[in-house]
């Protein structure tokens, strides 16, 4: 019992020498902080897992214009911080992902969807300076910290215990809690990025401008996925309200320029072009028609669809509860009714309404079985020897009589598309217009948006943050073509 004691005395003694020898005062909070992470520690993690977050999110976005555009943002918010000589890295990643995050070591990264949501200048250098302060307050350093002291906790609190259960709930809560930065560094942020922009010129209140558009924004894509925990990604990393950082900006003590800077003209200028949606790999969207240029394919659906691109799968929903989910597989069983009775793990007796027939060079297979109470119709489409297309409508049998036929007039339109209409195929992008003083301009500009037609309207309100607001005439707004 003594020697126990004595070893834990010991333990003691050394970590409390770690933690003395690393405190050190942090020159963006004030605060004296231990960090038993080197600067140089965070510049090699941040070195080592760019390439990780590159793969991660589609690559990097290839466009001078742009790139020059938020570096020179960034780097002037940078030369306003605590740390005006450190090289910080600003990444546009090739995603419609709406998000923003930092790397420890001054790797900062933005998403495409992040940047053509934005209305101007002000609220893109707002997003800029929260992460610019995630690492000047070093963050990632802290949380390191945290989680070298949780660890040796658990296992000075594993030595006195011996109940399992309770060593791994420990540990389970420990990692969750670590998981991102907490609400209390997230705060701290915008408490940074709010002196950083205002030391830049720019208008501080346009941050909590762009979180009010991105709660607009995870609130559309509730209502279109009928998914009410779905939040948007950056609102999931960032969970601070627009009420709340409002409150920071307020109680700022500094002093807030008379004539901020906006810079809604600049900024719009400077996004047209930008790539709209998934780009060419992932296949697009150009109005109700979907195009994988890689796998050579093209399909038409109707207006009682949404469809989302996701990694595995395109998925789309309805009003109702009837889904489509359109996926491949490779495989060499052939393209016929045994295949679907392996593919859903029925014998063959239960695929109802099964027909066979040709299209547009494919075999085709349908048939129908129910499954979990669900109604389920399967659609397969073979041209080459390995490679099966797949749609399977989900559905009950009120609503099924409903989308039977939209659904065969999917697969009727899947087709091969050809080397020339490959290169005359690409994805739609922003353009710049000013609003006319047509009567019907609203009405006309949202029929020519590339854009599925189910939501479109509501995109564009979205992307130019016109929910309830009258359009001057002269004003520029974004557009899909």
């Amino acid at each position: 019992m003594m020697k126990n004691k004595i070893n834990y005395s010991f333990l003691g003694i050394i970590s409390l020498l770690i933690f003395l020898a690393s405190c050190q005062k942090n020159p963006a909070t004030g605060e004296n902080e231990i960090n038993l992470m080197s600067e140089h520690e965070e510049d090699s993690i941040g070195e080592k897992e760019h390439q990780n977050i590159l793969k991660q999110f589609g690559g990097e976005y290839k466009n001078e214009k742009l790139k020059n555009y938020i570096n020179s943002i960034g780097n002037f918010l940078v030369s306003t911080s605590e740390l005006p000589n450190k090289k910080f890295k600003f990444t546009i990643l090739d995603t419609p992902i709406v998000n923003a995050f930092a790397l420890p070591g001054g790797f900062i990264y933005l998403t495409r969807g992040l940047i053509y949501l934005c209305q101007n200048e002000a609220q893109l250098a707002g997003v800029i300076a929260h992460e610019i302060g995630h690492v000047t307050a070093r963050h990632t350093a802290r949380r390191y910290t945290k989680t070298f002291g949780t660890s040796l906790f658990l296992k000075l609190l594993g030595a006195v215990s011996k109940n399992n259960f309770f060593n791994n709930l420990i540990g389970q809560s420990a990692s969750l809690y670590l998981l991102s930065y907490s609400r209390s560094q997230e705060f701290q942020a915008d408490e940074l990025a709010t002196r950083y922009t205002i030391r830049a010129g720019f208008d501080p209140k346009e941050m909590a401008n762009f979180l009010k558009l991105m709660e607009e924004y995870s609130n559309l894509q509730k209502r279109i996925s009928k998914i009410d925990n779905k939040a948007s990604e950056l609102l999931q990393t960032h969970p601070n309200s627009s009420k709340r950082v409002l409150e920071v900006i307020n109680n700022y003590q500094g002093r807030i320029p008379i004539n901020p800077i906006i810079g809604e003209e600049i900024f719009l200028k400077k996004i047209d072009g930008l790539l709209y949606g998934h780009n060419e790999k992932e296949g697009f969207f150009k109005k109700n028609n979907f195009i994988h240029k890689p796998l050579k394919i093209k399909f038409k659906f109707s207006d009682q669809f949404y469809f989302f691109n996701y990694s595995q799968a395109l998925v789309g929903v309805t009003e109702g509860e009837t889904k489509i989910i359109f996926d491949l597989e490779k495989t060499e069983l052939q393209n016929d009714k045994n295949y679907i009775a392996k593919w859903a793990s029925l014998s063959k007796k239960k695929i109802s309404n099964f027909q066979s027939f040709t299209n547009n060079g494919f075999t085709i297979s349908i048939g129908e079985f129910i499954k979990n109470n669900q109604l389920v119709i399967v659609g397969t489409l073979r041209k080459e020897k390995d490679l099966t297309f797949r749609f399977t409508l989900l559905s009950n049998k009120e609503e099924s009589i409903k989308f039977k036929e939209n659904f065969k007039d999917i697969i009727l339109s899947f087709q091969k598309i050809n080397e020339k209409e490959s290169k005359e195929l690409y994805p739609p992008s922003i353009k710049i217009i000013s609003v006319s003083a047509d009567s019907n301009f609203l009405e006309k500009t949202i029929q020519k948006l590339n854009l599925q037609k189910n939501q479109a309207e509501e995109i564009f309100l979205v992307i130019n943050n016109l929910f309830n607001k009258e359009v001057e005439v002269g004003k520029k707004i974004k557009v899909i073509y």
